[in-house]
């Protein structure tokens, strides 16, 4: 399992920084990216079969735990590549009505 670059640069800088204060500033961020990165496991689990029962399981809590904390971060990355899919499709579209345009 790779390690997601902005959690690798958010934990630089907690363990980086040069006293507690600056470290504490900090750590915002890395949990942050950590809540991104436990999402995006969650996602990939779920679309291999895992259930929000075996998750929860994983991470040592409910179903319901589970669930009700990490599906609004899934949600939003799935409504995200869908946003990302349709501005794709539009350039192709926008393209292919250009080169029609010039035949």
């Amino acid at each position: 399992m790779e390690l997601p670059a902005e959690l690798a640069d958010a934990w630089s800088r907690v363990t980086g920084a040069e006293d507690s204060l600056n470290a504490l500033n900090s750590m915002p961020n890395l949990r942050d990216a950590l809540n991104r990165w436990e999402a995006s496991l969650a996602r990939d689990a779920l679309a291999n079969g895992a259930s929000w029962t075996t998750i929860g399981q994983a991470l040592g809590t409910s179903r319901q735990a589970a669930w009700e904390r990490l599906r609004p971060a899934i949600a939003a990355a799935i409504e995200a590549d869908r946003r990302h899919l349709e501005e794709l499709r539009a350039r192709a579209a926008k393209r292919r009505g250009r080169t029609h345009d010039r035949s």
